[in-house]
């Protein structure tokens, strides 16, 4: 198996990972049951029943678009909290991956396969390994893609390599990726709550204008601070509000357009064999910019 896996990676499309020495060796596959889900036809659809989960559900959760069904199926197509999935079709870099399934007992939609790692295989370990082993599993997509679908088959998994420790090795692993996940989960959702707050008090002050609105109301006296705004923050704001073709504006505020003021694509001049900084559209991601 080794050498078929080298083999494979001198055609350049898969991607040959690295295990630690006393790892046992075998195929993927091997190591867990894949069942793939069912291609569900429209008149097995319902208003209401457990819903179809596709790759949609298990990336972003039950939604108005999920399919239900109020018919039976085999048990192995069921999907149940806590199971492990695998989208092996899809756009290779953000479809084809490992999820943990967060939603309700539901229905496999074919091109998902259900996931029970084997006997001595512990399943938060095998998680792992499933996304150590993406960048084989793009590189395999990306070879067989058309018209921006990928897949990964079973015939595939047999082709990789995999590797395992002893059971109390593997479960050590995963105590502490799983560890590391929890706290990149917390600080996610502390950074939603931040901005979140941020969101919120932006609208208090310059589109509800509440600082002001306390000082019309007597609400406020000089000196002193509100929750959230400190005493020499809140001075800055007037205490009137006229009106302007946008509605009510604090006193002494004005209405621009947004080249009034900011310089919108500037030009710059370059001398002939000057060295400057450029900046091309791969490094300006929707997320933000990124050096």
């Amino acid at each position: 198996m080794v050498n078929e896996a080298r083999a494979l990676a001198d055609k350049g499309w898969l991607y040959h990972p690295d295990y630690p020495d006393h790892w046992e060796r075998c195929s993927l596959y091997s190591l867990a049951e894949w069942v793939n889900g069912l291609a569900f036809r429209d008149i097995q659809f319902s208003a209401s029943g457990l819903p179809v989960i596709k790759i949609a559900e298990i990336k972003g959760g039950i939604s108005g678009q999920t399919k239900f069904t109020q018919q039976t199926f085999d048990e192995s197509v069921r999907v149940r909290p806590g199971d492990l999935l695998f989208s092996w079709s899809g756009q290779p870099e953000t479809s084809i991956d490992a999820f943990w399934w967060r939603g309700p007992e539901g229905w496999l939609n074919q091109h998902v396969f259900r996931v029970t790692p084997a006997d001595g295989i512990d399943p938060t370990f095998f998680y792992y390994l499933l996304r150590y082993l993406k960048p084989n599993f793009v590189g395999i997509a990306r070879n067989k893609q058309t018209t921006g679908l990928g897949h990964v088959t079973k015939r595939d998994l047999q082709n990789i390599e995999a590797a395992y420790p002893e059971l109390p090795e593997q479960r050590a692993i995963a105590h502490i990726l799983g560890t590391l996940d929890d706290k990149i989960e917390l600080n996610r959702r502390m950074s939603e709550t931040l901005e979140a707050m941020a969101r919120a008090l932006f609208k208090s002050w310059f589109v509800d204008f509440e600082p002001v609105r306390a000082k019309m109301e007597g609400r406020w006296d000089r000196g002193q601070s509100l929750p959230g705004l400190p005493a020499y923050l809140y001075d800055l704001f007037p205490d009137r509000l006229v009106d302007s073709e946008l509605g009510e504006i604090p006193e002494g505020w004005g209405v621009v357009s947004l080249p009034d003021m900011v310089e919108i694509n500037p030009t710059r001049p370059l001398r002939k064999g000057a060295i400057a900084p450029y900046l091309d559209m791969a490094n300006m991601p929707t997320r933000g910019h990124a050096p």
